[in-house]
Protein backbone atom coordinates (compact mmCIF):
# COMPACT_ATOMS: atom_id res chain seq x y z
CA UNK A 1 0.00 0.00 0.00
CA UNK A 2 1.68 3.57 -1.01
CA UNK A 3 1.04 6.48 0.81
CA UNK A 4 2.83 10.24 -0.35
CA UNK A 5 4.55 11.66 2.37
CA UNK A 6 3.58 15.43 0.91
CA UNK A 7 -0.12 14.78 1.06
CA UNK A 8 -0.24 13.34 4.75
CA UNK A 9 -1.19 15.51 7.58
CA UNK A 10 0.90 15.70 10.51
CA UNK A 11 -0.79 13.29 13.14
CA UNK A 12 -1.75 10.93 9.94
CA UNK A 13 2.27 10.68 9.39
CA UNK A 14 2.64 10.24 12.84
CA UNK A 15 -0.32 7.33 12.80
CA UNK A 16 1.56 5.31 9.83
CA UNK A 17 5.51 5.33 11.77
CA UNK A 18 4.44 2.07 13.90
CA UNK A 19 4.21 -0.16 11.27
CA UNK A 20 4.79 2.01 7.79
CA UNK A 21 8.35 1.58 6.13
CA UNK A 22 9.68 5.01 5.01
CA UNK A 23 11.20 5.11 1.33
CA UNK A 24 13.20 7.80 -0.07
CA UNK A 25 14.48 7.76 -3.38
CA UNK A 26 18.34 9.04 -4.18
CA UNK A 27 18.17 10.30 -8.22
CA UNK A 28 19.97 12.85 -10.09
CA UNK A 29 19.33 15.36 -12.50
CA UNK A 30 22.11 14.87 -15.38
CA UNK A 31 22.05 14.43 -18.83
CA UNK A 32 21.33 11.30 -20.53
CA UNK A 33 22.67 10.97 -24.28
CA UNK A 34 20.89 12.61 -26.79
CA UNK A 35 17.35 11.20 -26.15
CA UNK A 36 16.54 10.99 -22.50
CA UNK A 37 15.48 14.21 -20.26
CA UNK A 38 17.93 14.88 -17.37
CA UNK A 39 14.98 13.68 -14.40
CA UNK A 40 15.18 9.93 -15.94
CA UNK A 41 16.66 8.51 -12.96
CA UNK A 42 14.35 10.28 -10.45
CA UNK A 43 11.51 9.26 -12.92
CA UNK A 44 12.05 5.20 -12.55
CA UNK A 45 13.07 5.26 -8.76
CA UNK A 46 9.75 6.51 -8.12
CA UNK A 47 7.91 4.09 -10.34
CA UNK A 48 9.53 1.26 -9.20
CA UNK A 49 8.71 2.42 -5.47
CA UNK A 50 5.60 2.82 -6.22
CA UNK A 51 4.88 -0.08 -8.39
CA UNK A 52 6.40 -2.32 -5.01
CA UNK A 53 4.66 -0.19 -2.72
CA UNK A 54 1.28 -1.12 -4.16
CA UNK A 55 2.81 -4.77 -4.94
CA UNK A 56 3.74 -5.05 -0.74
CA UNK A 57 0.73 -5.88 1.76
CA UNK A 58 2.14 -3.53 4.32
CA UNK A 59 2.10 0.47 4.33
CA UNK A 60 4.98 2.30 2.35
CA UNK A 61 5.18 6.30 2.71
CA UNK A 62 7.17 7.87 -0.08
CA UNK A 63 8.85 10.55 1.12
CA UNK A 64 9.64 13.83 -1.66
CA UNK A 65 12.54 12.58 -3.49
CA UNK A 66 16.24 13.80 -3.28
CA UNK A 67 16.37 14.67 -6.95
CA UNK A 68 20.00 15.68 -7.31
CA UNK A 69 23.16 13.41 -6.58
CA UNK A 70 26.58 12.84 -7.37
CA UNK A 71 26.70 13.44 -11.05
CA UNK A 72 30.62 15.00 -11.28
CA UNK A 73 30.71 12.08 -14.17
CA UNK A 74 28.56 14.13 -16.53
CA UNK A 75 29.27 17.68 -16.07
CA UNK A 76 30.76 17.85 -19.23
CA UNK A 77 27.32 17.81 -20.73
CA UNK A 78 24.78 20.58 -20.25
CA UNK A 79 22.14 20.20 -18.08
CA UNK A 80 23.98 18.21 -15.33
CA UNK A 81 23.84 19.16 -12.00
CA UNK A 82 25.88 17.54 -9.17
CA UNK A 83 26.41 17.35 -5.47
CA UNK A 84 29.43 16.49 -3.77
CA UNK A 85 29.11 12.74 -2.23
CA UNK A 86 29.86 15.01 1.40
CA UNK A 87 27.03 16.57 0.91
CA UNK A 88 24.59 14.29 -0.49
CA UNK A 89 25.32 11.87 2.53
CA UNK A 90 24.79 15.00 4.92
CA UNK A 91 21.64 15.44 2.95
CA UNK A 92 20.11 11.72 3.13
CA UNK A 93 21.68 11.45 6.79
CA UNK A 94 19.65 14.92 8.14
CA UNK A 95 16.05 13.96 5.92
CA UNK A 96 15.87 10.15 7.52
CA UNK A 97 17.03 11.85 11.18
CA UNK A 98 13.52 13.80 10.67
CA UNK A 99 11.84 10.93 9.39
CA UNK A 100 12.83 9.09 12.23
CA UNK A 101 12.16 11.92 15.04
CA UNK A 102 8.68 11.50 13.29
CA UNK A 103 8.59 7.87 14.95
CA UNK A 104 9.95 5.83 11.81
CA UNK A 105 12.06 2.87 12.65
CA UNK A 106 11.67 0.66 9.44
CA UNK A 107 12.96 3.06 5.71
CA UNK A 108 14.85 1.85 2.44
CA UNK A 109 17.06 4.78 0.31
CA UNK A 110 16.24 3.85 -3.03
CA UNK A 111 19.06 4.74 -5.25
CA UNK A 112 18.25 5.41 -8.89
CA UNK A 113 21.31 6.62 -10.08
CA UNK A 114 24.64 4.51 -9.46
CA UNK A 115 26.91 7.19 -8.72
CA UNK A 116 25.17 7.78 -5.55
CA UNK A 117 26.00 4.66 -4.06
CA UNK A 118 28.73 5.15 -1.98
CA UNK A 119 27.05 8.63 -0.60
CA UNK A 120 23.95 6.12 0.14
CA UNK A 121 25.98 4.05 1.71
CA UNK A 122 27.48 6.24 3.95
CA UNK A 123 23.93 7.87 5.30
CA UNK A 124 23.45 4.17 6.25
CA UNK A 125 26.62 3.17 8.15
CA UNK A 126 25.57 6.95 9.74
CA UNK A 127 22.20 6.26 10.44
CA UNK A 128 23.31 2.63 11.67
CA UNK A 129 25.85 4.32 14.27
CA UNK A 130 23.03 7.16 15.37
CA UNK A 131 20.15 4.75 15.21
CA UNK A 132 20.75 2.08 16.19
CA UNK A 133 16.77 1.15 17.08
CA UNK A 134 16.39 1.55 13.70
CA UNK A 135 16.44 -0.59 10.55
CA UNK A 136 17.99 1.54 7.35
CA UNK A 137 18.30 -0.46 4.34
CA UNK A 138 19.95 0.86 0.98
CA UNK A 139 19.11 -1.04 -2.50
CA UNK A 140 19.75 -0.40 -5.88
CA UNK A 141 16.73 -1.34 -8.03
CA UNK A 142 19.08 -3.30 -10.88
CA UNK A 143 20.51 -5.65 -8.13
CA UNK A 144 16.81 -7.35 -8.32
CA UNK A 145 16.64 -8.42 -11.79
CA UNK A 146 20.39 -9.63 -12.44
CA UNK A 147 19.16 -13.08 -13.71
CA UNK A 148 15.91 -11.48 -15.30
CA UNK A 149 17.73 -9.25 -17.14
CA UNK A 150 19.99 -11.90 -18.86
CA UNK A 151 17.30 -13.54 -20.26
CA UNK A 152 15.61 -9.88 -21.52
CA UNK A 153 18.12 -8.34 -23.01
CA UNK A 154 18.56 -8.30 -26.20
CA UNK A 155 22.33 -5.97 -26.77
CA UNK A 156 25.26 -7.17 -26.41
CA UNK A 157 27.35 -6.27 -23.59
CA UNK A 158 28.04 -2.61 -23.52
CA UNK A 159 24.29 -2.89 -24.19
CA UNK A 160 22.45 -1.51 -20.89
CA UNK A 161 23.97 1.12 -18.98
CA UNK A 162 22.91 4.63 -19.05
CA UNK A 163 20.56 5.78 -21.32
CA UNK A 164 20.49 2.26 -23.01
CA UNK A 165 18.36 -0.37 -23.53
CA UNK A 166 16.54 -0.89 -19.96
CA UNK A 167 16.58 2.61 -19.18
CA UNK A 168 15.11 3.73 -22.60
CA UNK A 169 12.72 0.92 -22.69
CA UNK A 170 11.57 1.68 -19.02
CA UNK A 171 10.57 5.17 -20.15
CA UNK A 172 9.07 3.96 -22.80
CA UNK A 173 6.12 2.33 -20.69
CA UNK A 174 6.09 5.54 -18.63
CA UNK A 175 6.70 8.73 -20.28
CA UNK A 176 6.88 7.99 -24.49
CA UNK A 177 6.70 11.75 -24.64
CA UNK A 178 9.65 12.40 -23.15
CA UNK A 179 11.53 9.89 -25.16
CA UNK A 180 13.36 11.78 -27.81
CA UNK A 181 15.74 11.03 -30.86
CA UNK A 182 19.50 10.91 -31.71
CA UNK A 183 20.61 7.01 -30.45
CA UNK A 184 20.73 5.76 -33.71
CA UNK A 185 24.27 6.67 -33.69
CA UNK A 186 24.97 4.77 -30.31
CA UNK A 187 27.51 2.10 -30.18
CA UNK A 188 27.72 -0.39 -27.47
CA UNK A 189 30.39 0.06 -24.83
CA UNK A 190 33.30 -1.26 -24.33
CA UNK A 191 35.77 -2.46 -21.39
CA UNK A 192 38.26 -4.77 -20.63
CA UNK A 193 38.81 -8.42 -17.97
CA UNK A 194 38.15 -6.10 -14.95
CA UNK A 195 36.03 -3.40 -15.19
CA UNK A 196 32.85 -3.04 -18.11
CA UNK A 197 30.40 0.20 -17.57
CA UNK A 198 27.50 -2.22 -18.66
CA UNK A 199 25.53 -1.80 -15.89
CA UNK A 200 25.72 -6.02 -15.79
CA UNK A 201 28.88 -6.80 -16.08
CA UNK A 202 31.02 -9.01 -13.32
CA UNK A 203 34.01 -6.07 -12.66
CA UNK A 204 36.30 -7.06 -10.58
CA UNK A 205 37.44 -3.42 -9.71
CA UNK A 206 35.83 -0.20 -9.70
CA UNK A 207 36.85 3.12 -11.55
CA UNK A 208 35.54 6.65 -11.74
CA UNK A 209 35.23 7.34 -15.83
CA UNK A 210 34.16 10.93 -17.49
CA UNK A 211 30.99 9.92 -19.43
CA UNK A 212 32.76 12.21 -22.26
CA UNK A 213 35.29 9.17 -22.14
CA UNK A 214 33.29 6.85 -22.39
CA UNK A 215 30.54 8.45 -25.17
CA UNK A 216 30.66 11.68 -27.25
CA UNK A 217 26.90 11.45 -26.72
CA UNK A 218 27.08 10.70 -23.09
CA UNK A 219 25.41 7.08 -22.59
CA UNK A 220 26.53 3.88 -21.88
CA UNK A 221 24.12 1.30 -23.96
CA UNK A 222 22.33 1.18 -27.38
CA UNK A 223 18.50 1.37 -27.96
CA UNK A 224 17.45 -0.28 -31.27
CA UNK A 225 16.35 -3.53 -29.27
CA UNK A 226 14.33 -1.14 -26.55
CA UNK A 227 10.31 -0.89 -26.33
CA UNK A 228 7.76 -0.23 -24.05
CA UNK A 229 6.15 -4.05 -23.48
CA UNK A 230 10.05 -4.37 -22.30
CA UNK A 231 9.57 -1.62 -20.25
CA UNK A 232 6.58 -2.76 -18.90
CA UNK A 233 8.03 -6.32 -18.08
CA UNK A 234 10.81 -4.81 -16.42
CA UNK A 235 8.60 -2.74 -14.11
CA UNK A 236 6.52 -5.73 -13.31
CA UNK A 237 8.93 -7.59 -12.33
CA UNK A 238 11.07 -5.33 -10.16
CA UNK A 239 7.68 -3.99 -8.64
CA UNK A 240 6.67 -7.79 -7.06
CA UNK A 241 10.40 -8.55 -6.27
CA UNK A 242 10.81 -5.40 -4.32
CA UNK A 243 7.29 -5.63 -2.74
CA UNK A 244 8.86 -9.34 -1.67
CA UNK A 245 11.31 -7.29 -0.05
CA UNK A 246 9.84 -4.47 1.78
CA UNK A 247 7.11 -7.51 3.11
CA UNK A 248 9.80 -9.97 3.78
CA UNK A 249 12.68 -7.89 5.09
CA UNK A 250 11.57 -5.33 7.70
CA UNK A 251 9.48 -7.16 10.55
Amino acid sequence: MLLEWRELASRECSAMAEKGVAALVIGSCEQHGLHLPLGTDVYLGEAVIRRAAESAAREVVLLPSVTYGFSAHHMDFPGSITLTQKTLAAMITEVMAGVISTGFTKAVLVVSHGGNSPAVHTAVNELGIAFPQCSVAMLRYWDFMTEFMETLRDSPLGGIGHAGEMETSMMMALYPHLVGEGWENYSPAQGNDWYHPDMFAHNRVTVYRRFRDISPYGNVGVCQDASREKGEKILNYLGEEIGKFLDGYFI
